[in-house]
């Protein structure tokens, strides 16, 4: 980020400037005045000057600023927000910004443990600490630049130590542990780090598309083994039906009559070719009882299909 930026975050406020100006105004004002024997001129010009004079004793500082003043040099007080004194050419007034702020940061094109090349792109938010803002002003020259470059190498270092499906899938461990440890270093600085947070995590294109292969490799595994499975648990279920129909011939019978009741109900008024040695097993071995079983079969379809035609017609 620009120094510039950083600059920003540490102002100077009130000059000696204006008592400077004051003085002049006042003079000048009061020169005016005589010269032209007008005391409206001198009047004026005395409270004009004698404002401006008072103005460069004080100072403002808002509400979300803490300022520090240094009095020849050296550290004399912190002050709040509102009104304060101060001595012109004496004082340097140094004002910094305690809200919460939020930095950008990466590592670019770094390797995992397992040797995998990522790009991490990452956020910090950092505010001063309010009892704590002289430091963050007079410890470190550039506290924002100072943090920026921290929490990069911190990371950096995170990401070598760390393994890629950790990365992944354990972000909240990594940024506690990246947000301990520049907060330790920031301490030192005035600054709380208020959290870390992995936005992305890019890896190359070529890399992407075999872990895209990987996963979809895996769910087709997965598919398999429960076909597999399924068939495993059917064909036990015809294992069971199996050892029913060999104790029970007569359920078989009723089976078998059901399985032949079926085909001829959807297949209607098609021929269906029935074995001989089927018939015989279900005691339909003459040709009568075969034919009257047909006829039987053919009439109760028809039954059911009548009362869908008489509802077909009425619509």
């Amino acid at each position: 980020m620009p120094y510039n930026f950083a600059n920003k975050l540490v102002s100077q406020k009130g000059s000696g400037l204006q008592a400077i100006l004051g003085i002049l105004v006042l003079i000048i004002g009061i020169g005016i005045g005589l010269f032209y024997h007008n005391d409206a001129i001198t009047y004026l010009a005395m409270t004009a000057g004698i404002a401006i004079i008072a103005s460069a004793f004080l100072i403002i500082i808002k509400q979300f600023e803490r300022a520090v003043i240094l009095r020849l040099g050296k550290y004399n007080r912190q002050v709040g927000p509102g009104v304060q004194a101060r001595f012109p050419f004496a004082d340097s007034v140094l004002v910094v910004d305690i809200r919460e702020k939020v930095s950008e940061f990466k590592a670019e094109r770094m390797l995992t443990k397992d040797n995998v090349p990522v790009t991490i792109d990452a956020i910090l938010r950092y505010r001063i600490i309010e009892q704590l803002a002289k430091d963050a002003i007079l410890n470190v020259e550039n506290f924002n630049q100072m943090i920026q470059q921290v929490s990069q190498t911190t990371l950096r270092n995170n990401i070598g130590s760390s393994l890629f499906q950790d990365i992944l899938s354990k972000r909240e461990e990594i940024n506690s542990h990246v947000k301990t440890i520049i907060g330790n270093e920031a301490s030192n600085w005035g600054v709380e780090v208020t959290g870390v947070e992995i936005r992305q995590v890019i890896i190359p294109q070529e890399l992407e598309s075999a872990m895209s292969m990987q996963a979809q490799a895996e769910r087709e595994k997965n598919a398999r083994v429960t076909y597999g499975e399924s068939e495993v648990l059917v064909a036990k279920k015809f294992e069971e039906a199996a050892q029913v129909y060999a104790e029970n011939p007569v359920a078989y019978a009723l089976r078998q009559s059901n399985m032949l009741y079926e085909s001829i109900k959807v297949q209607g008024n098609t021929i269906v070719m029935v074995p001989s040695e089927s018939l015989n097993s279900m005691g339909f071995g003459n040709l009568g009882t075969t034919i009257a079983y047909l006829e039987s079969t053919k009439k109760a379809v028809q039954k059911e299909k009548k009362p869908k035609d008489d509802s077909a017609k009425q619509e």
